[in-house]
């Protein structure tokens, strides 16, 4: 897994994140709201969200 340093990460349980330099492993990631107007970056979500389990 190669680390893309242009995209930062602290999600450790997803399984694209490079805990070695927090980011993330994916070329590009798609990103999206679970609020249909959304006005807050707590309401965007990462949809390339992978569980590590």
């Amino acid at each position: 897994m190669e680390a893309n340093r242009h995209i930062g990460c602290n999600v450790n349980n997803c399984a694209y994140h490079c805990k070695d330099c927090n980011c993330c492993s994916l070329d590009h990631i798609e990103v999206g709201s679970h609020e249909t107007n959304p006005t807050k970056s707590e309401c965007t979500d990462c949809r390339s969200f992978k569980y590590k389990g």
